[in-house]
């Protein structure tokens, strides 16, 4: 049958229907619709119609020997199944969507558009109601779900034909007969599974699962047509409440009386969330208030009276959670006011953003087949999941969905998935970060598909891979130019080179390099589209998971010594004061003459004239290229310096591992110069791509912009400066350039303050994020942290899809005809705003997951490196307090790059101060006793008792030692914390003056001296007079305890204790 007749395109015919009324009254509403002839049927072996026009993405694939069109009972029960990366080739019906939008399944429809726009998936929406050989009336007297299947039907019959019968088209359904034939077929989804997916464990486990889920729909409609029955609405728990309408709920909104955003829960205080809408703060303070709403879900807000408003929480929690928020705005966490907040409640939920979540049985999980999953992310409440064989699963990490959380359950009602192992296991570990942080199954196995494998080029020691002559002669050959590589040790994925040289005219010629992965990665092919949907490399403490097959990323790609390699080139020809005259873009050819470590290239800096590891003649060769560009590139720096560019800090570290995954040495990362120096060239070549990318595409240049912050996110940074005298000025980026600028000068003596405070700036940074340039104006580009106008990436295509794209729109702006010629053959979304905002989203949602998996898996190590080295014996090491809490504080230890809490409150809320402070001879769990503690945040925490003679005081900044602990847990990471063992010193520096404060602890033997000496001087009388009160209260205790045969040295010793003599010596 041909789509595509020799008649009008569209036919005009009436389609009617019944909808209730608010009142209640059955109305018939009669609508013109318009049935066309020329819907393709988006399928690649299709002789018939002009599926080729339309692109290759996201067409039915011609390897494929069966389609599948699912029905709504499958859609709505086994959606999650139908995610599935294995699930290909899905025929979405316009009759279910149609169904979805009448029964309000917004969420479940954005998920199924999400799988059809996913064009890895090759699956299909075909608009079966508006086309005439597909159209199905509905019957007089017939119900609205035999008028659908029968629709599905027909359309089944269509494809099966239209195909010319060599494709067997299945129909899933759970309550249709199945029926077995060669052309169309009825399978249940159990069924469909186990002749097309028998070995796949992951689906097998996953209808299992689903198939004893209990739908919300149904659970709706049983509380609903029982409390009509009793007159009442059923029994709530823990003070939930049903949601109201949407109707209302739009209502409000618009009226202001109740506001929207996204509920985002502490993992440093489990009891309290926030909702932040149109700018402002809303706290959400315990289950009741939350009312069932998950962390990641928007939600609608209704605000509490004032006098119900809240403080919010500056404890650190006992229960462990990530010592950084993991949250845009986390500045409002660690605001620390002591003012009530506007607080509410939340009334309903606009979007859910459930996801698969890590979790493990509870502990004292009872027999039978209803259990408690508790997940591993803290603020995720406990899952009641069914599994008739828990023992199977009893300490194991595994995944697991929420379903639906009905008013009446204390928990949600959610499924198992699938186990991940045994916990604590390191394999195990890495496995549930990269399923909590969202990493594709394929990319978590190291896996492409075949097809996308096919598409590689040859390169094999037997048939290595080498540039093709009629490519070459396209190119721009640099090869008789030097050019080096500069990376980290033992690095494969080189995606950067540099090269300078002086020309013949006295100018000079600056070069950034970088890897030509887009001509190999075509738009649209299955390589590109699996490397979109990755977005970049993820790098764990111990491994990597690429974003490129390693053909690419380690051979064809990377920028080898000694071997040609294509690039994609930034020349700039600088005059003899290193003025920009002329920059030139471009593809090029390369013969990279080293692969230069950081160190290697440093010492040449430093003048050593032949680093270890460098052949002597080519370090001869190489060393005054280096000095030249390490020149050129401080004069660039200290430009975009002079302009406002910020220099922050964080803390990054590496490990030492043997193969028996034993942690030998945690490495914090040593800044060199070399480090800013090569980072300079990859900024200048970035933002000038930008600059022109947006010149050739203005609508929609793909470009990187760092909002400026807002006031109240340097709260927290301006009152720690304050504690060291120093003020922060941040009414621009310049300003706080040069208020972090003077502290650096001021605190030469002591640079971890310095260190400190800078990374305190940085977490009061917005992130930066990518946007496609026609969504924003022009002021919007800017980006704040490195006072740049235009930025993007364009230095990492290897590991970051969005370089991939700034390669693509480059080359198609400076008129390269090999990628002018693929977007016209192939298509191309370069030029499309719409597009490049989808690729944005996704790429900034990837970056974010990648980040903060890699955070958490340098917790774990730092946690695999506490519990080895703690089991011959304490731990002990030097920190500095980084942030003061109400019921303690957190030490930053920069030889581990870890920041770990310290209680001095315990849970009960009794303090619980070392005696080691006072006396290096107590024991570690001895405290001072009758201490009481006053907190001034965010700075200080002063500890007093009747047995001191003084207080002792804790600043922000202060040096202590401390003990490193490791708080097990078995459904949580094992949770690294510290214990007090003493004070260093405390080091307070300002603009004017340095006031250095040393605490000395006196020894047992010293403690004797001291006594002897002081009872031989106790006749005299004038040496009464200059001794405290409680001194002398303290020899009448000793006199009395000397005269007791029985007593001990400890009681002897005991007054001393509680006194807590302190030597202080003030030096300036």
């Amino acid at each position: 049958m041909n789509c595509f007749k020799d008649v009008m395109a569209t036919t005009k015919t009436d389609r009617s229907f019944f909808r209730k009324t608010r009142g209640n009254a059955i109305v018939k509403l009669v609508r013109e619709q318009y049935l066309r002839h020329d819907i393709p049927c988006l399928a690649e072996s299709c002789t018939v119609c002009p599926c080729s026009s339309l692109g290759d993405q996201g067409l039915l694939s011609k390897e494929s020997d069966h389609y599948i069109i699912p029905d709504m009972s499958v859609v709505m029960r086994y959606l999650e199944i139908l995610e599935q990366e294995e699930m290909t080739g899905i025929i979405l019906s316009q009759t279910i969507v149609t169904s979805l939008q009448q029964h309000d399944k917004s969420r479940t429809y954005r998920k199924l558009r999400h799988i059809i726009n996913d064009s890895r998936r090759k699956s299909v929406i075909f608009y079966n109601e508006v086309f005439a050989d597909t159209q199905t009336p509905r019957l007089p007297g017939e119900p609205a779900g035999e008028r659908d299947w029968r629709a599905l039907r027909k359309l089944a019959d269509w494809y099966y034909h239209h195909l010319g019968q060599k494709k067997r088209i299945i129909l899933l359904s759970e309550i249709h007969p199945q029926q077995e034939s060669n052309d169309v077929c009825v399978y249940s989804m159990q069924a469909y599974l186990n002749a097309y997916w028998p070995t796949v464990s992951l689906l097998q486990n996953l209808v299992h699962a689903l198939a004893n889920v209990e739908l919300e729909d149904d659970m709706e409609r049983i509380r609903m047509t029982s409390s009509k029955k009793r007159g009442n609405t059923g029994t709530a728990v823990q003070g939930f409440t049903e949601y109201k309408s949407t109707e209302e709920l739009e209502v409000g909104i618009k009226s202001s009386r109740f506001f929207s955003g996204t509920l985002r829960c502490r993992s440093d205080a489990r009891d309290q969330a926030y909702v932040n809408s149109a700018g402002k703060d809303i706290l959400i303070v315990g289950n009741q208030n939350r009312n069932r709403a998950v962390h990641g879900d928007t939600v609608v807000v209704e605000l509490l009276s004032e006098n119900n408003w809240a403080t919010a929480s500056n404890e650190i929690s006992y229960e462990g959670g990530s010592t950084e928020e993991d949250i845009e705005g986390s500045q409002w966490v660690v605001q620390q006011t002591e003012k009530s907040r506007p607080t509410g409640r939340v009334v309903g939920i606009l979007n859910r953003n459930w996801r698969s979540y890590v979790a493990t049985l509870q502990e004292d999980s009872p027999d039978g087949s209803f259990h408690l999953a508790v997940p591993l992310d803290s603020v995720i409440p406990k899952i009641r999941i069914r599994h008739q064989e828990a023992k199977l699963i009893q300490n194991q990490r595994i995944v697991v969905r929420i379903d639906h959380w009905p008013v009446s359950s204390q928990y949600p009602q959610g499924h198992y998935v699938r186990s991940l192992g045994p916990i604590h296991h390191l394999d195990t570990e890495i496995s549930a970060i990269l399923v909590e942080h969202g990493i594709s199954v394929s990319q978590a196995t190291q896996g492409f598909s075949e097809a996308s494998l096919k598409e590689m080029p040859i390169d094999t020691p037997e048939m290595p891979w080498r540039p093709e002559q009629d490519e070459i002669k396209r190119r721009k050959d640099l090869r008789s130019l030097t050019v080096f590589s500069i990376d980290p040790p033992n690095c494969q994925d080189i995606d950067d080179a540099l090269s300078i040289r002086e020309l013949k005219n006295g100018n000079i010629e600056l070069g950034v390099h970088i890897a030509d992965v887009s001509y190999f990665v075509k738009e649209h092919s299955l390589t590109d589209l699996e490397a979109r949907a990755r977005g970049t490399t993820v790098y764990l403490a111990d491994r990597r998971f690429d974003m490129l097959p390693s053909v690419l990323s380690e051979r064809v790609c990377s920028l080898r010594e000694n071997v040609d390699r294509y690039s994609v080139s930034v020349l700039w020809t600088l005059d003899k004061s290193y003025k920009v005259l002329d920059v030139w873009f471009g593809r090029t050819i390369i013969r990279s003459s080293c692969e230069m470590e950081y160190e290697q290239a440093q010492k040449m800096l430093d003048g050593e004239s032949t680093p270890a590891g460098v052949d002597p003649a080519l370090s001869r060769k190489l060393k005054p290229f280096v000095e030249k560009l390490a020149q050129v590139l401080r004069t660039m720096r200290n430009q975009r310096l002079a302009k406002g560019a910020l220099e922050l800090e964080s803390s990054e570290v590496k490990f030492k591992i043997t193969k028996d995954n034993e942690i030998t040495d945690i490495i914090p990362k040593d800044s060199m110069e070399i480090h800013g120096l090569v980072a300079e060239a990859m900024i200048m070549a970035n933002s000038y791509v930008g600059k022109r990318a947006y010149q050739g595409y203005k609508d929609a240049a793909l470009l990187r912009r760092h909002p400026p912050p807002s006031a109240t996110q340097f709260d927290r940074l301006i009152k720690a400066a304050k504690s060291q005298g120093f003020s922060i000025d941040f009414s621009s980026n310049r300003s706080l350039a040069r208020s972090l600028e003077i502290i650096t000068r001021g605190c030469q003596n002591n640079p971890e303050i310095t260190r400190m405070l800078k990374t305190m700036a940085t977490m009061a940074m917005n992130e930066a994020g990518y946007v496609s340039s026609g969504q924003f104006a022009v002021s919007d580009y800017y980006h704040y942290g490195l006072a740049l106008e235009y930025y993007t990436h364009f230095t990492s295509p290897i590991r970051r899809y969005a370089d991939v794209v700034a390669h693509r729109q480059l080359l198609m702006c400076v008129g390269d005809s090999v990628a002018v010629n693929d977007a016209n053959v192939r298509g191309t979304v370069m030029t499309q705003d719409s597009k490049i905002a989808e690729i944005c989203m996704n790429l900034n949602l990837k970056s974010r997951e990648s980040k903060l998996a890699q955070r958490d898996s340098t917790e774990l190590f730092q946690s695999l490196y506490v519990l080895q080295h703690t089991m011959t014996g304490p731990l002990i090491e030097s920190g500095i307090i980084s942030e003061i809490r109400s019921n303690g504080f957190y030490v930053f230890l920069p030889r581990f790059g870890l920041k770990g809490p310290v209680f001095l409150i315990e849970k009960d809320g009794s303090p619980i101060v070392p005696l080691s402070l006072v006396s290096n001879k107590a024991k570690e769990e001895d405290y001072i006793p009758n201490s009481h503690i006053e907190v001034s945040l965010p700075t200080n925490v002063s500890v007093t008792s009747a047995d001191l003679p003084h207080p002792i005081n804790f600043q922000l900044f202060d040096h202590v030692r401390v003990s490193l602990k490791l708080r097990k847990s078995h459904a949580h990471r094992h949770m690294v914390y510290m214990t007090l063992v003493g004070l260093e010193h405390t080091t307070k520096l300002g603009s004017s003056q340095v006031d250095a404060v040393t605490t000395a602890q006196l020894s047992r033997d010293t403690m004797m001296r001291s006594i002897a000496e002081q009872e031989e001087a106790k006749a005299q009388a004038n040496a009464y007079k200059d001794r405290s009160k409680e001194e002398l209260e303290t020899r009448k205790q000793m006199r009395k305890a000397a005269k007791n045969n029985g007593s001990s040295i400890y009681q002897l010793l005991e007054p001393f204790r509680k006194m807590s003599i302190i030597e202080s010596t003030t030096s300036q």
